[in-house]
């Protein structure tokens, strides 16, 4: 009996030790919560609440299921933990104010370095691009923000794999921004047979050889070159050539060329820039530059989609224009951080812009930009060194006149300076050059005398942001936006 009595405890031991081992790993905590939360959870306010699917009519049977979605990634868990999150969170799992700590929720943070926004004005365009710049921010889920970081680091890793970092040596020549802002600075790119550039009657200006500033370059061609983030992003980005090459080819560099002086011919008098932005030329010539695409109405409160004078643009014209655009776009992509994709997705549906859009209206959907709202460009000029009021990364390229194709041989044609930082970055034609406006930049004269290039960025204005009207009211989401960043 005594036998039989020991056996049976002894059985009873090895099942509760069994039991122990299987519930090992298991998060019963979380399993309970599960069982007890609803389907929604109301956060006080329209727009702020993460709702469950309501679909999801398989939730209380996979309760117990043990998955490894209820983990963060290890490469995130530090910043995840550290922002105050719960390392096991599922999709289905709702963030209550307990979970999601009043910091995710509201848009304290300035705006990113690379975006303008209208700070000193109270009008509702200024506000506009304020809270189009803190959109990406409205999140209330912990998840979405663990989503992001993840996608963020494999885009790096990403673009580590074909961009190599230019590195500046310390004692290199630089300018300061009281420098810039003070003098007329123009850097002239011509190769020592080239004569220096000179500056239109009654200007003084600072003329400094492209060759002062740091310049690297890689003949590799599939290879780019990019610099030191600063303050989260990247200050500029020239695509491998050859990936410039296989975007640019399907545009028809001779249609491309062709519209571009079509519209040039259209303009009569050349756009005359603030004397921030002074567009030159070679000396005795007329400056030939224009900008097309949506602009802000100085005589009333509306966004043009287009200046007047593009208004008899043929319409097989408009298709080249906007098939340039959404080939920049694309590049714009490819080599963007993820953070800045993100900024201006969030921004455009909170804030319905204008884009780019051809004045065909047989197929309007196809002739549209997604993000991107004008094209500036011009024939054998150079700028003033300056910012732009942009609210995203601009794309600028250069096209050799009298080239049907471009090769990865091509020599070099101009140069992309940025002189507080000390570096000019060579450009070949067709390359796709990403950078940040924010910083000061210019590109400088063409390397050959001989050669007539024709320079074009695109870009988005922070005035088309705004929408260009003070009469027109915020949204709500707009308003609860907004005031969180007055909070």
């Amino acid at each position: 009996m005594i036998t039989l009595l020991l056996c049976y405890h002894f059985y009873c031991l090895v099942m509760l030790l069994l039991l122990f081992l299987i519930e090992q790993g298991r998060r019963n905590d979380l399993t309970l919560k599960r069982r007890h939360l609803p389907f929604t959870v109301s956060r006080g306010s329209p727009g702020t609440s993460c709702k469950r699917l309501a679909d999801n009519t398989s939730h209380l049977s996979s309760l117990n299921i043990v998955s490894e979605r209820d983990h963060c990634n290890p490469l995130t868990q530090l910043t995840t933990v550290l922002s105050g999150f719960s390392c096991h969170i599922r999709d289905n799992l709702l963030e209550t104010e307990a979970i999601v700590p009043k910091s995710l929720t509201s848009c304290k943070s300035p705006s990113p370095p690379w975006v303008h926004v209208f700070t000193k004005s109270c009008s509702t365009s200024s506000l506009r691009t304020q809270c189009a710049a803190a959109a990406v921010n409205e999140v209330s889920c912990a998840r979405v923000f663990h989503r992001r970081s993840r996608r963020a680091k494999k885009k790096h890793r990403k673009l580590q794999k074909f961009l190599k970092n230019i590195i500046v040596p310390g004692h290199q020549f630089k300018l300061s921004t009281h420098e810039i802002d003070s003098e007329i600075v123009v850097f002239d790119g011509g190769d020592p047979s080239t004569p220096s550039i000179r500056p239109p009657d009654g200007i003084k200006w600072r003329s400094i050889p492209v060759r002062d500033l740091h310049i690297e370059d890689d003949l590799r061609c599939d290879i780019g070159l990019t610099y030191r983030q600063i303050d989260g992003s990247s200050a500029f980005v020239r695509m491998p050539r050859q990936m410039s090459l296989n975007i640019i080819a399907e545009c028809g560099l001779s249609k491309i060329h062709n519209s571009l002086l079509a519209c040039e011919k259209l303009r009569r008098v050349a756009l005359r820039r603030s004397d921030r932005k002074r567009v030159f030329t070679d000396y005795g010539k007329p400056v030939t530059y224009a900008c097309v695409g949506p602009q802000p109405s100085r005589n009333s409160n509306v966004v043009r989609s287009h200046p007047p004078f593009m208004d008899n643009l043929p319409d097989h014209h408009w298709r080249s224009l906007v098939w340039l655009m959404k080939r920049a776009e694309l590049a714009f992509r490819q080599v963007a951080d993820h953070s800045v994709l993100s900024n201006i997705h969030h921004a455009k549906k909170l804030v319905p812009f204008k884009t780019f859009t051809s004045s065909s209206l047989d197929h309007p959907s196809e002739f549209n930009a997604d993000f991107f709202g004008g094209i500036a460009f011009g024939t054998n000029v150079f700028l003033r060194c300056h910012t732009d009021a942009d609210f995203t990364m601009s794309i600028s390229q250069v096209f050799l006149k009298g080239r049907s194709e471009y090769l990865p041989s091509d020599d070099i044609v101009a140069y992309f300076c940025f002189p507080t930082l000390g570096v000019a970055v060579p450009l070949r034609p067709g390359d796709y050059f990403m950078f940040n406006a924010r910083i000061p930049h210019c590109i400088s004269s063409r390397c050959k005398l001989e050669d007539e290039v024709m320079c074009a960025s695109v870009y988005l204005k922070s005035a088309i942001v705004g929408m260009n009207n003070n009469d027109l009211p915020l949204t709500p989401q707009q308003t609860l936006v907004v005031n969180k960043l007055n909070d």
